[in-house]
């Protein structure tokens, strides 16, 4: 369960900006022959419906449903004394609160011939079956590529509301590493989450490899390791529906990775480095679905991301990750 603040400031994220997007999707649907579309989200996959209404989910899963034309519908299996909250913190038509997703949206959807589902090989079968039963001869199917070509390029909005999530996590890990002396992780998490939420972040995760020497492998730490001379961590955190991640590693080599990182982010491993610095791996990630965050190939053109690299120095590891920009083909620091 999220246990941040979620509101809606309607002056950071507007509700003509949110119509837009829905506009934006429902144009593809139509050129795509669909009468409607489905978006499932849950706890660990929000983004494609926050992106059309600002609704994040602190639990439970819903469906949003866009119509060829009316307001997007919200179906979700909380009660209803919880339909007030969800109508507070976003921009959306009915919420229909029910234990039967799948039932339900088939009833709604009765007459629709071409139905278009988000990520369709992870609509759980619990949703999926009864809305198929109750629509024979109907099929669904996969508008995951369309949804993408509408995600992308980011919108002046998305990108000043990444930019503050970024701001956000660099001041809370500046801040928490500027007091220095850490011997174990727990009093270094404590460090950088207080403030982060503290400042408005509605989700903060930090990972670590408390021995780069030993095992270079970020993980969820559960209880409190010791921390050696060289160290990594990573923060995910989340502003508003808006992700993002920054790396550092705690060696003697972090002023020095600062500086070459911001003119090698389109270097691929085996690339040309500089200053003793060996690329070793390179992880490109961007929103392009219903996850906060997934792997990509390659940054869409305008889409805002996050770069993961694993250098070593001296025959030493380095992981680092930044936010990035695709600017006109080319992988900028997000700034």
């Amino acid at each position: 369960m999220r246990r941040g603040l979620l509101a809606w400031d309607r002056n950071e994220v507007p509700a003509s900006v949110l119509d837009a997007r829905v506009e934006k999707c429902r144009i593809a649907m139509r050129d795509a022959g669909f009468d409607a579309l489905l978006l499932y989200n849950n706890f660990p996959r929000p983004a494609a419906v926050s992106w059309l209404t600002h609704f994040v989910p602190y639990w439970s899963q819903g469906v949003l449903l866009v119509p060829k034309a009316g307001a997007p519908e919200y179906f979700v299996s909380l009660s209803n004394r919880v339909a007030g909250w969800v109508a507070e913190t976003s921009h959306m038509g009915d919420i229909i609160s029910t234990p039967r997703l799948g039932a339900d949206l088939a009833k709604r959807l009765n007459g629709a011939k071409r139905i278009g589902v988000v990520e369709l090989n992870r609509l759980p079968g619990g949703i999926a079956r009864p809305l198929l039963d109750g629509m024979p001869g109907v099929a669904l199917e996969d508008a995951t590529a369309m949804f993408r070509s509408v995600r992308h390029p980011a919108d002046e909005t998305e990108r000043a509301l990444t930019r503050k999530a970024a701001a956000l996590a660099r001041r809370s890990l500046d801040a928490a590493l500027a007091l220095g002396g850490y011997t174990r992780s727990g009093a270094l998490t404590a460090a950088i989450e207080g403030p982060a939420r503290l400042a408005g972040a509605e989700e903060v995760m930090i990972e670590l490899a408390p021995d780069l020497s030993d095992n270079a492998a970020l993980r969820r730490i559960d209880g409190d390791l010791p921390l050696v001379d060289r160290y990594a961590l990573r923060l995910s955190l989340a502003y508003k529906g808006h992700w993002v991640r920054i790396g550092y590693t705690h060696d003697t080599h972090a002023d020095r990775v600062a500086k070459w990182l911001p003119e090698n982010l389109n270097t691929g491993p085996g690339g040309s480095t500089a200053d003793g610095i060996d690329l070793k791996s390179r992880i490109v990630e961007a929103c392009v679905g219903s996850a906060p965050l997934t792997a990509v190939s390659e940054l869409p053109e305008g889409a805002i991301g996050v770069v993961n690299l694993m250098l070593t120095i001296d025959g030493e590891a380095h992981l680092v990750s930044t936010p990035v920009l695709n600017d006109a083909g080319v992988i900028a620091p997000l700034v």
